[in-house]
């Protein structure tokens, strides 16, 4: 799956870029040598801007790499005061887009966006940032012109993962396929970018049936980071769909020690399941229901993810209801209307659940698991045919079923309505 949370699908801490052009010597260092260089630097000259940005910058990053959110309300903390400080801060604005980027907040992101470019139009991080928030938003013409105009001020990794993520979703596998490569090809000096881009181009391999290349793929992220969450979680899938559970466990299992995230528990419960470890199994449903807690300790009003889990799992669908539509409010791309169909199916809505999954094919996007979902969709609808043919498609696109969670598979006798058969 693309995208997938937490991660932002797309946002690679463009505010490293302008940090390095100001401080070369901070240009190979890694995100916690730069934290401390920058904390040194305040010491010896407090509420300086420079440093301020540098060092925010460096707790996004850092986030990125621990998903931790701690660093994110630490970097918030930094631009805050330099907005107190300049209301009109350049940089301040920028940091300030990016974190309610990461913060899914995405119109507000891309209002400071292009506040940025109207004084500055040949920015390119902040065209990038634009183009991250319209993508979300489902603006997909808007987001291409966007990062054309970045790739154009700035060719290099930073802009040719945004143009393959956009071709991707948009329909057009193979050209998403050679700029993924070319983004691969060009690199990082930040180890978690490439990382990223790596597991992405996995993904995107994946889904379209190259699954050896996609493991060439994760397995490079993971030399690059060594104990990448997602590049683990991504070869568990693909371990899960060949039946390997036991290499599967073990690649979520590492995943999981990073971070909880609802997939991973999710995967790692159906796993067990397979292996017959009921107590672990039933840990992990556990686990899935604290996440949503905390969550909601925190004010949380939308998880596409954890929305996305409950419906998988046919429970707590009220609450899949809640979050998904918390989630629309500010994200309307295909991968939200595709996790709304399948809340709005599983709850027992059945022309809401179409209409919506209208709406997440409209791009043709190749991703298996928005077939499956309108195929199961379709064929309960009382459209067998046109289910079937779209269950076909799912199939043709990816054979080994990789880019599927393991969740999707075995759903057919939990289908609430009667009499579906799968052909």
């Amino acid at each position: 799956m693309i995208m997938k949370t937490f991660t932002l699908i797309c946002s690679l801490c463009l505010s490293i870029a302008f940090a390095e052009t100001r401080r070369p010597q901070i240009a190979h260092m890694t995100t916690d040598q730069r934290i401390a260089f920058f904390e040194k630097s305040l010491k010896e000259t407090p509420n300086d801007p420079a440093s301020e940005a540098g060092l925010a910058s460096a707790f996004i990053q850092k986030m990125r790499e621990t998903t931790d959110f701690a660093y994110l309300n630490r970097a918030a903390a930094i631009v805050d005061n330099m907005l107190a400080a300049d209301p009109k801060s350049y940089d301040g604005i920028r940091l300030s887009a990016e974190i309610e980027t990461h913060r899914h907040n995405f119109p507000r992101a891309a209002d400071l966006a292009s506040s940025l470019l109207d004084r500055n139009p040949s920015d390119a991080g902040a065209l990038g940032l634009l183009g991250d928030s319209l993508m979300e938003m489902g603006q997909y013409d808007a987001a291409g012109q966007a990062y054309q105009r970045m790739l154009a001020l700035a060719p290099n990794l930073t802009s040719y993962n945004r143009v393959a993520y956009h071709l991707f979703v948009t329909g057009d596998a193979e050209q998403a396929l050679n700029w993924m490569a070319t983004a691969v090809e060009a690199g990082s000096p930040t180890p978690e970018n490439l990382a990223w881009c790596l597991v992405e181009f996995g993904d995107m391999l994946s889904k379209t049936g190259r699954t050896a290349d996609a493991r060439i793929a994760y397995d490079r992220a993971l030399k690059t980071l060594p104990g990448y969450h997602r590049a683990h979680a991504a070869l568990g899938r693909m371990l899960a769909a060949d039946g390997k559970f036991e290499e599967a466990e073990a690649n979520f299992q590492k995943a999981q020690a990073v971070i909880p995230l609802p997939e991973y528990a999710e995967a790692l419960e159906s796993i067990y399941t397979e292996l017959g470890k009921t107590t672990e199994a039933t840990q992990q449903r556990a686990l899935i229901d604290v996440i949503d807690k905390l969550g909601r300790a925190n004010g949380e009003k939308g998880n596409r993810a954890l929305a996305l889990v409950y419906a998988d799992q046919n429970r707590n669908l009220d609450r899949a209801l809640e979050l998904i539509r918390g989630e629309l409010d500010t994200r309307k791309d295909v991968y939200t209307y595709d996790a709304l169909s399948w809340v709005l199916f599983r709850s027992g809505n059945q022309k809401d659940a179409e209409d919506a999954s209208r709406k997440a094919l409209a791009q043709h996007t190749p991703e298996p698991m928005f077939l499956y979902h309108a195929g199961i969709i379709a064929i309960a609808g009382g459209r067998p045919d046109a289910g079937n043919a779209l269950l076909k498609q799912a199939l043709d696109l990816n054979p080994s079923g990789a880019g599927l969670r393991p969740a999707d598979f075995g759903l057919e006798p939990d289908l609430p309505a009667a009499g579906i058969v799968l052909r």
